[in-house]
């Protein structure tokens, strides 16, 4: 919720700027610098939208403090967690994918077989069959959706940033090329949720060279 209050704040004033013919355009070094070079640049001549300005700035650092407040927290619940610090082994999964999917997995014998990860946050294909036609459909969306959207956002890490080598990466990459980018998220998703059950039920690090674990 408080970063999608920053991000609301950062619009409104890029929307306000582009208003009065001020355009934020891309950042140089951070929004805050940026920020600052348009209220004693272009909004020098101008009291009234400068302290607008200012004071949407003012609230996003307020915001930004208290984000830093909750990230403080987590981390600290991270170190002292086994399970998350396992969890942050794989590429793309943080602090909150790895408490996010500690949290709803609860315990690693919920399951019998790690596959059943996948099902369990609704992240396998519906299945259609009508006479003789039988397809998947779209993924079935049960279970946690907080948790799905934070594997996603692992997925989208994994896939898009610079990170270490891993089979699984080049597994994702090889779907995005065959079949776009989004049923790759999906499919990377649904292979860590699973991959993440099996490291905490054989406490196992995750195997960069291996895409199942």
């Amino acid at each position: 919720m408080l970063v999608r209050t920053r991000v609301r704040i950062e619009n409104e004033l890029r929307g306000l700027l582009r208003t009065f013919g001020v355009l934020f355009g891309k950042r140089v070094g951070s929004f805050t610098k940026r920020a600052g070079e348009i209220i004693a640049g272009a909004l020098a001549a101008s009291p009234d939208m400068r302290l607008v300005a200012e004071t949407l700035m003012n609230a996003r650092a307020s915001i930004l403090d208290q984000i830093k407040v909750l990230d403080r927290r987590l981390s600290a619940i991270a170190r002292v967690t086994p399970v998350v610090r396992l969890f942050m082994t794989a590429p793309g999964v943080g602090v909150i994918t790895a408490l996010s999917v500690a949290s709803v997995f609860d315990d690693a014998s919920r399951f019998r077989r790690s596959s059943s990860a996948r099902a369990y946050l609704g992240l396998t294909p519906r299945r259609y069959e009508s006479g003789e036609t039988s397809r998947n459909g779209r993924i079935s969306k049960q279970g946690n959706q907080l948790t799905r959207k934070h594997l996603y956002e692992a997925a989208t890490t994994l896939l898009t940033r610079n990170l270490r080598f891993s089979t699984l990466k080049a597994w994702g990459l090889k779907l995005a090329k065959m079949s776009g980018f989004k049923k790759a998220r999906v499919a990377v998703a649904r292979k860590l949720a699973v991959i993440l059950h099996a490291m905490w039920k054989t406490n196992t690090p995750f195997r960069w060279s291996e895409v199942d674990a």
